[in-house]
């Protein structure tokens, strides 16, 4: 049984890596994303971290009415470990009935999860995705991927909901408006 964990984790690493931690689109077009509807079925990953405010069970990823920031990352991804310090200002700057934030994982080692989580101060859900559901659904095929989505569940940008923000500042000028939209 432990052999295929590991087999498992290493399919994951291999295919992710392949994949690209380029923080950008591997053609010279953007993907495009899933069409949304209000009609369509949310869904829901096992959360990883469950300490103090971080929920226990499955997460939501795009709740109704909520404007939403999802962020598709890996523990080993560098682009990843850089962008955390911004997301922590974000939490803090944001009440989770504003903004709706969660992080998002193809990693199966929820040990190794953990530990990053807590390495780089997350302060928001995060949740595993081994089965690739919600990396398929938006078509997040690089880390980092950060999709946004106004309170309709509307993407932000267009067609597609990914964004190429990384930094807080740049973040925030993206959010500040659909936020002041939703009251």
């Amino acid at each position: 049984m432990r052999r295929r964990g590991l087999l498992g984790s290493i399919g994951t690493v291999i295919s992710t890596t392949v994949a690209g931690c380029s923080g950008g689109y591997a053609a010279d077009e953007p993907p495009t994303a899933t069409p949304t509807t209000p009609t369509e079925r949310s869904l829901a990953l096992p959360s990883v971290v469950t300490r103090g405010d971080l929920p226990d069970g499955r997460v939501e990823l795009r709740p109704e009415r909520s404007v939403t920031l999802l962020n598709f990352f890996a523990t080993w991804c560098k682009p990843c470990q850089e962008e955390m310090p911004d997301f922590r200002r974000l939490r803090a700057e944001y009440d989770p009935d504003s903004l709706h934030m969660v992080s998002i994982t193809p990693e199966v080692d929820e040990t190794l999860i953990r530990e990053f989580w807590e390495k780089y101060g997350g302060t928001w859900p995060v949740v595993k995705d081994p089965s690739l559901k919600a990396t398929e659904k938006w078509d997040a095929n690089s880390y980092p991927t950060n999709l946004l989505f106004d309170r309709n569940g509307n993407p932000t940008e267009g067609d597609s909901p990914e964004i190429r923000a990384r930094e807080f500042s740049e973040l925030k000028s993206l959010i500040d408006p659909l936020i002041e939209e939703s009251k």
